[in-house]
């Protein structure tokens, strides 16, 4: 066997055991992350209400996180509205309009892939 063949075997051998190491301690060191619900309180975001006009306005400047969607649910849970603003500049304000939905009380979900928001209002 050449010197040359040996360097190459023993090459391989270094290459495909660190390989196979690399991924057992991933295997084993996987970090599960949960989907948490953080309270108001949990975080500084910014939520303006316009009464009259029935609106109401999310500075994403003012969240600790970014948001990957908003969603609007009825008081059943029935999902009324659900935007996907992952590709919105985290300087947007985001405007919730509800003038087309009846009075009631509403629940305004803000969320993230580490967690969500969760905000009742009443038109």
């Amino acid at each position: 066997m050449s010197n040359n063949t040996k360097l190459l075997a023993l090459f391989l051998f270094v290459f495909i055991s660190a390989n196979l190491s690399a991924q057992s301690m991933a295997s084993t060191n996987k970090v599960e992350m949960d989907f948490i619900t953080l309270n108001e309180t949990d975080s500084d975001w910014s939520f303006y209400s316009d009464d009259e006009n029935k609106t109401y306005f999310i500075d994403f400047e003012k969240l600790s996180f970014n948001l990957s969607e908003i969603v609007v649910k009825d008081k059943d849970g029935t999902i009324l509205l659900r935007e996907d603003v992952l590709d919105l500049p985290v300087n947007t304000i985001f405007e919730l309009d509800f003038s087309a939905y009846k009075s009631g009380k509403y629940l305004i979900e803000l969320r993230s892939f580490k967690g969500m928001l969760k905000k009742e209002v009443s038109i």
